[in-house]
């Protein structure tokens, strides 16, 4: 008798629900996100909108009269003036709102538009380069659903600062129509970015690449209104209209608030979405639109090493925040006679300012500098947030796996990153220095501004070892010194108006105020020391902690 096999009943297998539903696992993908993003959407939340709402305040105390007002309008309605912040507007019947709407607004959206380029690339292309995307797409998750998730993220963020701007503005005593007029253009200048920078995380495979091309499109777009304000001022020229910064000022808010602007920036985040959402349909995961340029069959000599590797990988980034801090030092640089002439039409406002008023232009020098240098301590922290992004993906345990220390690798990058951000903090001085000179008809001020730029070096490299420690050894919260740098901004510009104490904890407090004020080797000196040991710090926390991939 011949035994019988026995009978297999074949199974159908379910269809998976990344097939049949492209949006199954988004709730799940977006609340997964939020999770990550539980400090560092705080931070960004109140850096952004607090700072914009304790601004707008401090005007309120800087220029209570109409005469102060109207002075600052001078000053405002001159053509560098319009380049750095906007087409300024009711300089005839210079208020409050008129003056937040001029001089802040701007300066937020660019803040916006950097936070949603840098949080899109973090949730749309880190996560597939890291190949965390394709081991969630093996489970049931849709196709879209990781794109929907990482966008949900982005409104959400520039909802609540909208909300915080429009809660906040109108709390210090604004006008209601106008601060939520204002809130909407910021936000909607933040979601046109957002969905920019969702098809670029389509077109190109890496995250730095990615975010290198958002950063450069707000770069674009803040000198296209830079020029469009400055060839055709209110009203604006085609080179503004060409620019989302351009449209959220259109608003004119506090003026004679205008809603239709905010239609273009509507038409563009659909247009992006939408392309974004066809891209991915039509690329693997974990691969970009455009396929990467293939590489020569060996490296050359250049890229033997951490330091060489890092240089080539972060050189777009540090070309792309080199030209935008010139862009910003540029105008800076022409505005000193006008806010020499400014204080003296107003000799009250020369306690604002260091030096005083027999030296308010380089007051006013000594305090954009530290913006600038803010500025470009924005740079590293995204650096270093690359290296972050490096570890948790696997291929510093790759690297570190060959006969590389933690030390030189963590090492070699904090030295590319200090000397990048070093430069362009020296090269935002040099900018400055060349226009100051010209319009001061002074040679000697271009040398003191590069001076009063090396001046703020041990204060930026203080807060870069900062951000290198608390990465090293408290990795998860590093989002948290976003809102340190919000703090260091604010002590930094409004310092003379706030009481003494609450500088104690910025570097910049105890930087001399170079040019405006005699130098003094003695607080560079404490700052350089204070840097050495932070880094110190940086590289042993490094060494002793796990590698998180």
């Amino acid at each position: 008798m011949t035994a019988q096999a026995p009978v297999i009943e074949r199974t159908t297998r379910p269809a998976d629900a990344s097939t049949s539903d492209p949006l199954s696992g988004t709730w799940t993908l977006t609340r997964l996100a939020l999770r990550v993003d539980r400090i560092r959407l705080p931070a960004w939340v109140i850096a952004v909108g607090g700072s914009t709402v304790l601004l707008a305040s401090s005007y309120q105390t800087l220029y209570p009269t109409p005469q102060a007002r109207q002075a600052r309008a001078a000053l405002i309605e001159s053509p560098a003036a319009t380049a750095l912040a906007g087409p300024g507007y009711s300089l005839s019947d210079y208020t409050l709102g008129a003056m937040v709407a001029n001089e802040i607004a701007g300066m937020t959206m660019i803040a916006v538009a950097i936070m949603s380029v840098l949080l899109v690339t973090l949730h749309l292309r880190t996560e597939e380069e890291t190949g965390r995307a394709e081991m969630l797409r093996s489970g049931i998750v849709g196709r879209f659903a990781p794109i929907t998730s990482g966008l949900i993220v982005v409104l959400l963020a520039n909802l609540l600062i909208g909300l915080m701007l429009g809660v906040g503005l109108t709390a210090v005593g604004l006008p209601a129509l106008g601060s939520w007029n204002l809130a909407a253009s910021v936000f909607m200048v933040g979601l046109a970015f957002g969905a920019t920078s969702a098809l670029f995380s389509q077109v190109t495979e890496h995250a730095r690449t990615a975010s290198g091309f958002g950063l450069a499109a707000v770069a674009i777009a803040y000198l296209l209104r830079a020029i469009g304000d400055v060839r055709a001022k209110e009203d604006g020229s085609i080179w503004s209209w060409l620019s989302p910064i351009g449209w959220g000022q259109a608003t004119r808010a506090y003026v004679d608030e205008r809603w239709w602007p905010l239609l273009l920036g509507s038409a563009a985040v659909i247009v992006g979405v939408v392309l974004a959402y066809a891209v991915v349909g039509r690329r693997d995961v974990g691969a970009g639109l455009v396929a990467p340029r293939g590489g020569r069959p060996r490296a050359s000599a250049a890229l033997s090493g951490i330091a060489a590797l890092t240089l080539r990988m972060q050189r777009n980034q540090i070309a792309a925040w080199g030209i935008g801090m010139v862009a910003l030092a540029l105008p800076i640089g022409a505005l000193g006679q006008e806010v020499a002439e400014f204080v003296n039409q107003d000799p009250r406002l020369a306690g604002l300012l260091p030096g005083g008023e027999s030296n308010a232009a380089q007051g006013a020098f000594a305090l954009y500098l530290v913006f600038l240098a803010i500025m470009a301590c924005m740079y590293a922290m995204t650096a270093i947030q690359s290296a972050r992004n490096e570890e948790t993906s696997g291929r510093a345990e790759d690297v570190l796996a060959s006969p590389v220390s933690r030390w030189r690798w963590l090492g070699a990058q904090l030295v590319v990153i200090s000397v990048a951000t070093s430069l362009i903090v020296l090269v935002a001085g040099t900018a400055m220095g060349v226009t100051a000179a010209a319009t001061l008809h002074d040679g000697a001020v271009f040398g003191r501004l590069v001076g009063a730029a090396a001046n703020l070096l041990p204060a930026t490299l203080t807060v870069i070892a900062l951000t290198a420690a608390t990465y090293a050894w408290f990795p998860r919260i590093l989002a948290v010194v976003w809102v340190y740098l919000g703090y260091a901004l604010v002590i930094g510009m409004f310092l003379e108006v706030l009481p003494d104490w609450t500088g104690w904890a910025s570097p910049f407090h105890f930087t001399p105020n170079f040019p405006a004020d005699e130098f003094d080797i003695v607080p560079v000196i404490v700052l350089l020391v204070v840097a050495a040991a932070l880094y110190a710090l940086a590289l042993i926390g490094f060494r002793r902690r796990d590698i998180q991939s």
